[in-house]
């Protein structure tokens, strides 16, 4: 955008179901000023954008046969308003907000398309209030804290304008797409007996985790369909209910990750879950259209379970996932790709290894690494639990005396090559992964001691931060793993390990778990944080004492999470990543012990091992920072690079709360110095999210 009244590149954010929420920016003069739910340009040197902002929470029956709260109010009926009760469990507004901030009645649209024949916004909508955004009162909350950001979300249909401050670059030119939480209570209503008489009664269920919000009530009939919830369902129900998807395309919850597309298969959006289902969004309403499970696309994608983030190689054009294909104390891992030139999809290789939570892995040219096993949270009770559709986190453990393990696989062969070893550990997220052309594979990982964080981010210490133990959110770190040597291992490997392990190495096994049981077996020191490849030789022998070892140094040891790249620098050399942290002076103050969450974004150069930038503001919690770099900026050489721009060339778009104002805002960062270029306050308050984005620019 020029520094003229005219504005030539749409910005888009796009918030499905969960919070669905979508902002265009499109030509036009700043001739009048208009408020945020109508269509119009500002006068001066801020410039709106005019926005479609859609969001849909619809009721829902809930399977679930108790709730996880007291009921709160109860009205006698009579047999056939009993039944209506029965049988409803409407979606509410959580008792903590103010359903007015919310209201629908100005947003009513009519049963037109969202944008014109020329691809604006279309303004004839109806009436809307005419309140300019920046002459509102604002009144400042008192608890300045994260809490709120952790609430139901409120439903929002029709276009609204945004005032932008600042100015936006001509080349972000596209669509932005988000997704996160957006139910974490439901009301419901049920039958009870009071002085002989049923009377209807209103109870609250509340997911129990983070990773949970992104529900509609359903009862998941698959596993991996809650993080850690208690669905308050009995054997009997799961075993009668037990189908790989929903009936309804809204009824399977997706909030892991959002796609703007997924090679070869048809449609322009597409939201993921810790399962197996790909949902396919409207572009403009956000409303679910089908529901997809891998198997679907090709039978040889066995499995009931999958990895939300699945890697795409721009090279290849490949998309490559795999599904889990569970069985008794082992799981097959059936990798695949998928392509626009090869929509059916074909299978790389599948390995079977022990039953692991999954949550990402790397990818290079020549190799996949396998991170499902990397971490030591495996199965417990033989999967049996996690086969009977229990929450992941009530299914699986972490071993503190099993090596983390690497999984290298040949993309070319198909195969698997060779198994690394190294220190336990736990992730989330890996950062990027490359060839040093050397034979060696680096892979970048944000590493925890161990699965305190996945505990630690549930809805009650999200809501209670006075009460989350331990108080101080578990801290991270960015560590590089070396695979050295992989042709060499490789042959090593297949020549001397057994794919079935030996007597001996199935006894150390089955003792390693059962002194974890007992309790015997001793955690990580502090001092154990300090990665080598001898600290690894070390605390990795027994059943694994075969595999080579993996070298791993401490690259960023101040917390990071969700962590970017450029994108043009995935599977190369690359020196910048960025993520949420902490502020230095939420560092300064000790405001970590007190549940404090990421209040920051910030910039980390791999190379000097510092971090380089941060952006934050009092009182303000962003979601994940999504990287858009420049479009012209293309791969040099095999080692990454750029010939055109600068590898940190771009911008960082994030959603950020800002909790004196309740509400959310846009903002825009200049992805070389973390200042900020541009921001749109939304007019409503957008739930903290931990789910990846995704953006689509336009030509």
């Amino acid at each position: 955008m020029s520094s003229s009244s005219s504005i030539d590149h749409p910005l888009t954010t796009e918030e499905e179901d969960h919070h669905p929420f979508t902002a265009r920016a499109t030509p036009g003069n700043a001739e009048s000023s208009q408020n945020t739910q109508a269509t119009g340009l500002a006068t001066g040197p801020e410039t709106s954008v005019p926005v479609a902002a859609t969001e849909n929470v619809p009721a829902k029956e809930r399977d679930g046969s108790d709730s996880e709260s007291s009921s709160t109010d109860t009205s006698s009926d009579d047999d056939e308003g009993d039944e209506q009760h029965h049988t409803s469990h409407p979606l509410q507004q959580d008792a903590g907000l103010d359903p007015s901030a919310y209201s629908n009645d100005a947003w009513t649209q009519q049963e037109n398309a969202l944008l014109d024949a020329d691809g604006s916004p279309n303004a004839d909508r109806g009436s809307f209030p005419s309140t300019p955004l920046h002459e509102q009162q604002v009144k400042l909350d008192s608890d300045t804290s994260h809490v709120k950001g952790f609430q139901n979300s409120g439903s929002i249909n029709g276009i609204i304008d945004l005032e932008v401050k600042g100015q936006l670059p001509d080349w972000l030119n596209g669509e932005l797409y988000t997704i996160g939480p957006g139910t974490y209570d439901i009301r419901y209503t049920r039958k009870i007996e009071i002085d002989g008489f049923l009377q209807s009664a209103t109870s609250t269920f509340s997911f129990g985790h983070w990773f949970d919000a992104d529900h509609h009530g359903y009862a998941s009939p698959h596993p991996a369909g809650l993080f850690k919830t208690d669905s308050n369902q009995t054997m009997l129900v799961k075993f009668l209910k037990s189908a790989p998807k929903a009936s309804k395309p809204d009824g399977e919850p997706c909030g892991a990750r959002i796609l703007a597309g997924i090679p070869g298969i048809d449609g322009r959006l597409f939201a993921q879950n810790l399962a197996n289902h790909i949902q396919e969004l409207d572009p403009f309403d956000l409303k679910p259209t089908r529901v997809l499970c891998w198997n679907e696309i090709n039978p040889a994608f066995k499995g009931y379970s999958s990895c939300p983030n699945g890697q795409y190689d721009s090279q290849t054009g490949e998309y490559i996932n795999f599904t889990m294909e569970i069985g008794y104390q082992s799981t097959a891992y059936n990798f695949f790709s998928i392509s626009d030139r090869n929509p059916k999809g074909s299978m790389i290789a599948s390995v079977t290894a022990p039953t692991g939570y999954v949550h990402s892995f790397s990818l290079t040219p020549k190799y996949i690494i396998l991170a499902i096993v990397v971490f030591p949270l495996l199965a417990n009770t033989a999967a049996v639990k996690f086969s009977w559709n229990e929450s992941i986190m009530d299914s699986f453990s972490f071993y503190p005396s099993e090596p983390t393990l690497f999984y290298v696989i040949s993309r070319e062969k198909g195969q698997h090559l060779v198994t690394y070893r190294a220190d336990p550990c736990f992730a989330f997220h890996h950062v990027n992964a490359y060839e040093d052309g050397n034979d060696n594979v680096i892979c970048d990982i944000i590493c925890y001691r161990d699965d305190t964080i996945a505990h630690q981010l549930t809805t009650h210490n999200l809501r209670n931060p006075s009460e989350m133990k331990p108080s101080q959110l578990a801290p991270s770190e960015l560590r590089r793993f070396v695979l050295s040597n992989i042709d060499d291992e490789s042959l090593a490997y297949l020549t001397n390990y057994s794919i079935l392990p030996s007597a001996a190495s199935v006894t150390t096994r089955v003792a390693s778990v059962w002194n974890y049981i007992r309790g015997s077996s001793v955690e990580p020191s502090q001092d154990d944080v300090e990665h080598s490849a001898a600290s690894a030789a070390a605390t990795s022998a027994g059943w694994a004492a075969g595999f080579p070892v993996a070298a791993c140094g401490k690259l960023i040891q101040p917390s990071m999470e969700l962590p970017q790249v450029n994108p043009l620098y995935k599977m190369h050399r690359y020196q910048y990543v960025y993520g949420v942290g902490f502020s230095a002076a939420v560092a300064a103050e000790g405001s970590m012990a007190n549940g404090q969450i990421w209040d920051s974004i910030v910039k980390a150069d791999v190379q000097s091992n510092r971090i380089t930038g941060s952006w934050h503001e009092e009182n303000c919690y962003p979601s994940e920072a999504v990287f858009i770099g420049r479009r012209s900026a293309t791969p040099s050489s095999s080692m990454g690079g750029c010939d055109e721009v600068q590898e940190d060339d771009g911008v960082l778009v994030s959603v950020v709360l800002d909790s004196a104002r309740a509400t959310s805002f846009l903002l825009v960062l200049d992805a070389r110095t973390l200042k900020e270029i541009a921001r749109a306050d939304l007019g409503v308050l957008i739930p903290l999210s931990f789910a990846r984005g995704s953006y689509r620019l336009r030509a």
